[in-house]
């Protein structure tokens, strides 16, 4: 049996490959819709033998760095993994109060304001130190930067 050519087909395959690949490409890995999370350069070098950084050598350690918009959180999970994130909420990340903290007692990420006598919630979103929401309105992950160590120098970059 003789099949007739169609050239009509594989454009239409590509042009249905594409969409799918825009239609599903703003989901994160449980197909759950993310806000964008605004990002702003960063390069940040951090020299774990300096007696500044010293502790972040040690696994459950995290800490705050300029750069980005809201800043940089850097964290050294327990499991001996690191991580960068953006510190702008996952959940409306452009409020003024969306801006995440870690909770040493609790061992969790949370969106808020810390103030003389405890801590102000923005919106309860709560996440685990790889950034995957944990509780509250947010449904996506924390943005990430790039994160690389080579010897006792962490790099953090986008």
């Amino acid at each position: 049996m003789i099949y007739p050519q169609r050239p009509w087909l594989l454009p239409l395959l590509i042009a249905v490959a594409l969409s799918a690949v825009l239609i599903f490409g703003g989901c994160n890995s449980s197909n759950q819709n993310t806000e964008k999370i605004p990002t702003g350069p960063v390069n940040v070098n951090i020299d774990l033998n300096l007696p500044s950084y010293m502790n972040l050598a040690n696994p459950g350690t995290y800490m705050y760095f300029e750069g980005g918009v809201k800043g940089i959180l850097v964290i050294h999970d327990y499991d001996d993994i690191w991580y960068a994130f953006e510190r702008s909420c996952a959940f409306q990340p452009l409020d003024a109060c969306a801006k995440v903290w870690v909770d040493s007692i609790s061992i969790q990420i949370h969106c808020g304001t810390p103030t003389s006598t405890g801590f102000q919630p923005c919106c309860n979103s709560k996440y685990s130190f790889n950034g995957f929401p944990l509780g509250g309105p947010a449904k996506g992950r924390l943005a990430r930067y790039q994160i690389q160590r080579t010897a006792n120098v962490i790099s953090v970059y986008n």
